[in-house]
């Protein structure tokens, strides 16, 4: 944003930045390297937003590659692909761990739940029961009391005849 080009050296450095040049006051917006990648590339245009180009010149460790540096790029690139991969891998195992067990909490919520209503299922039965229990004993009591007062009042006008 400032108008200054980092450049960096991935084979010796990759925590830091190898040479800072400001170019200009505006910010940079294109950038283009003569040469290729197995050659290299001494110079470096850059222009910034008021279009003013301006041209750097590399020093020749920075612009030709060494014999294995390209080889030692590519099995830097591939080991943080694999570690990236891994990562992603990890991530997945862990939202499935996660997933598991929030679904193995909602079944234990849901046996909870079932088991309060097995319960209350059976309470209800046994009040029923209870209630239907004491009916039947009130109805008996109610049918012996009407059967034993009939003949108390038999037994009475017999007594009262005898008298």
């Amino acid at each position: 944003m400032d108008g200054v080009v980092d450049i960096w050296d991935y084979f010796y450095r990759q925590n830091e930045v190898a040479y800072s040049h400001k170019v200009c006051d505006s910010m940079l917006s294109s950038i283009a390297v003569q040469g290729t990648s197995q050659q290299g590339g001494k110079l470096v245009a850059m222009g910034d937003v008021t279009g003013t180009v301006s041209l750097l010149e590399l020093c020749e460790s920075l612009a030709v590659p060494q014999a294995n540096e390209r080889k030692a790029i590519d099995l830097m690139f591939e080991r943080e692909m694999k570690q990236e991969k891994n990562l992603e891998a990890r991530e997945r195992e862990l939202r499935r761990q996660r997933a598991q067990e929030a679904e193995g909490r909602n079944k234990d919520a849901q046996d909870k739940k079932d088991a309060k209503d097995e319960k209350m299922e059976a309470l209800l039965r046994k009040v029923d029961a209870d209630f239907l229990a004491m009916i039947k004993e009130a109805e008996d009591d109610e049918s012996k009391a009407a059967e034993s007062s009939p003949m108390e009042g038999a037994t009475q006008d017999i007594m009262n005849e005898e008298k």
